[in-house]
């Protein structure tokens, strides 16, 4: 629904409307919802826990909001550091401050992470935001806000440490999130 929204009102496709909008300002060259047939070999093939091959491979058949897109772990780091900078990037004004500052704030009050299944947690517009860190069980600042995506991927910033952080191992895993959060905790010097 949101990207019809986006197409009705910009008057653009919306795989056009990102590319023109996100991708191009960002740098962002390897995003894709249709991968280009020279980078087809690049495309990882994405294996379950029980290690088969889960078909997430196939091209998108469609420009989704919900999802579909591939891209790189340097393409993606581009766009958290746009929104670590509150909206900016290579002199690029991709969001307004405003915007991300309230992307990144609890917009759900305690249904989210009150006596939900995210103790210290909260909900912004599309990315999880960590309220405590110490109830969260999150080795993130308070403030923190990101989200995972499918097998392994997840991304995130702490404003409060400096930190943007990406992590894309395409396969699935139970510990993998909170273990890279930790790793990267214990390389923080203060």
């Amino acid at each position: 629904m949101v990207a019809r929204i986006i197409e009705i009102v910009s008057g653009t496709p919306y795989d056009e409307f990102l590319r023109k909008r996100i991708f191009e300002p960002l740098g962002m060259k390897d995003t894709h919802f249709f991968l280009p047939p020279e980078k087809e070999p690049r495309r990882v093939v994405i294996h379950g826990l029980d290690g088969k091959s889960k078909g997430w491979d196939k091209p998108s058949r469609y420009p989704s909001a919900s999802g579909g897109l591939s891209s790189t772990a340097d393409d993606y780091l581009r766009f958290e550091q746009m929104l670590a900078n509150g909206g900016e990037l290579f002199g690029n004004r991709i969001l307004s401050a405003e915007s991300v500052a309230r992307m990144t704030s609890n917009q759900v009050g305690v249904l989210y992470g009150g006596k939900g299944k995210q103790p210290g947690s909260g909900f912004g517009y599309a990315v999880s935001v960590v309220l405590d860190p110490v109830a969260a069980k999150s080795a993130r600042g308070k403030g923190s806000f990101g989200w995972g995506g499918a097998f392994g991927t997840v991304s995130w910033t702490d404003p409060a440490n400096g930190i943007t952080a990406v992590l894309m191992v395409q396969q699935g895993t139970k510990d993998g999130a909170s273990a890279f959060e930790q790793a990267i905790r214990d390389a923080i010097v203060e």
